[in-house]
C-alpha cells in the first residue's frame, strides 16, 4: 500500500501538471475563436466567459485520457530513470503488480471521464445551444449605437436609440420600423417609445423589447389611410439576427441511446464513441506500463516520441471508426471495440516481451 501511495502521488501530480497545461493551450485557442466570433458580432462578448467554462468540462473528459497515458510515461520513466524502479523491483515489486496498480489508477481517471462524458457532455452540449439561442437579441442590443440609424435585414428593419444606460439594458426615445407585405400591399409597420427595456422569456428563452408610453403607424407610403395605435406598454421582438440551431445526437441524454438500435447508426456510433472514451484510459495504461521502461543512459523521455505517436494513431482511428459506423462500413458489434481490443493487445505484447527479455 505505501509503495501504490507513492506511485499514485507521482502520476497524479504529473497529470494535474499537463492537464492543466493541456488545458491552458486549448482554452487560449478556443478563446481566439470566441473573440473572432464576437468581433464579427456572431456572439455578444458578454457570452464569451459563458462559453469557454461550458467547453471546460469537455475538454477535460478528451484531454485526462491523454494526460494520464502521458503522466505514466513521464513518473514511471524517471523512477526507471534513477533506478528507484530497479529497488522496488528487487525488494520483489514486480511489473504484475506495477500493472495492477497503474489499473486501479486508470479506472479512477476513467470513472471521472465516464461522468464527465456520459451525463455531462449532453447536458452541457444542451446548455451551450440555449445560450447560442438566445444570444440574437443580446448581440444586436450589446452592439447598439446610440444617437444611429441601425439598419439590418438589407434594410427592411431600422431602429433608432437616443440613449443607453451603461449596461445596454434600458434605452430612451426609441424608434423601430419594419418593411413588410400584407395582402400584397408594401407597407411599414413604425413604433415610437420614450422608453424601452429587455425581458428575457423563462420558458423558451427569447429576448423580447418591452417599449412604454408610445405610438405604432401602420400604413402603405403615398397613401393617407395609416392606423394609429397609442399605448402604456408593449412587448415586441427586436430584429436581430438568428443563429439558427439544429438539434443533432450529441444534445441527447445517455440514456435515449440505450439500449443501442440497429437502425439508427447515428445513435450507435455516438454511444460507442461516448463509452470508448473512458475505455481509452484502460487501453492507455495497459500500453503505458511497458512504454514507460526506460534504460537509466537513455534518460526519462526515450520513449515519449513513439508513445505520442501511437496515441496519434489510436485518437485518429477513433474518428476513422465513428465516420465507419456511421456509413456503414462496418457492422455495429465490430464498431469502436476492434481498435481498443487492438491497443490493448499491443500492450500485452510489449509487457510479455519485456518479461523475455528480463527473464
Amino acid at each position: 500500500m505505501l509503495i501504490f501511495r507513492y506511485l499514485a502521488k507521482e502520476v497524479f501530480i504529473t497529470l494535474a501538471s499537463l492537464t492543466a497545461i493541456l488545458l491552458l493551450i486549448f482554452m487560449s485557442n478556443q478563446l481566439v475563436h470566441y473573440l473572432n466570433r464576437a468581433v464579427s458580432g456572431q456572439i455578444p462578448a458578454m457570452f464569451i466567459i459563458k462559453l469557454m467554462m461550458l467547453e471546460l468540462p469537455n475538454l477535460m473528459g478528451l484531454l485526462l485520457p491523454l494526460g494520464f497515458y502521458m503522466s505514466l510515461i513521464i513518473a514511471y520513466g524517471r523512477l526507471y530513470a534513477e533506478s528507484e524502479m530497479t529497488v522496488l523491483s528487487a525488494c520483489g515489486y514486480g511489473s504484475g503488480q506495477l500493472l495492477k496498480h497503474s489499473m486501479v489508477m486508470a479506472s479512477v481517471v476513467a470513472f471521472i471521464v465516464a461522468v464527465t462524458v456520459l451525463w455531462g457532455g449532453p447536458y452541457i452540449a444542451i446548455e451551450r445551444a440555449k445560450l447560442i439561442k438566445t444570444s440574437g437579441v443580446q448581440t444586436l442590443i450589446q452592439t447598439i449605437a446610440p444617437g444611429r440609424f441601425n439598419a439590418i435585414s438589407g434594410g427592411r428593419q431600422v431602429f433608432y436609440v437616443e440613449s443607453m444606460s451603461r449596461d445596454h439594458a434600458s434605452a430612451e426615445h426609441v424608434f423601430l420600423a419594419q418593411y413588410n407585405v400584407k395582402k400584397g400591399l408594401k407597407q411599414w409597420d413604425v413604433l415610437w417609445a420614450d422608453s424601452a427595456t429587455t425581458e428575457a422569456d423563462p420558458d423558451t428563452f427569447e429576448n423580447y423589447i418591452v417599449l412604454k408610453n408610445g405610438r405604432d403607424y401602420q400604413g402603405t407610403p403615398g397613401q393617407a389611410n395609416y392606423q394609429v395605435a397609442e399605448f402604456k406598454q408593449l412587448k415586441a421582438r427586436l430584429p436581430h439576427p438568428v443563429m439558427a440551431y439544429k438539434k443533432d445526437i450529441r444534445t441527447a441524454p445517455t440514456s435515449e441511446l440505450w439500449p443501442p438500435s440497429t437502425d439508427d447508426l447515428a445513435k450507435i456510433a455516438e454511444l460507442q464513441w461516448r463509452l470508448s472514451v473512458p475505455l481509452m484510459v484502460l487501453a492507455l495504461a495497459v500500453v503505458g506500463v511497458p512504454l514507460s521502461r526506460v534504460n537509466a543512459r537513455s534518460g526519462k523521455f526515450s520513449k515519449l516520441l513513439p508513445a505520442i505517436l501511437l496515441y496519434i494513431v489510436y485518437a485518429n482511428f477513433m474518428f476513422v471508426s465513428r465516420d465507419w459506423i456511421l456509413s456503414g462500413k462496418i457492422p455495429p458489434w465490430v464498431g469502436m471495440w476492434w481498435l481498443h481490443l487492438v491497443i490493448i493487445a499491443i500492450g500485452l505484447f510489449l509487457i510479455w516481451r519485456q518479461r523475455v527479455n528480463l527473464s
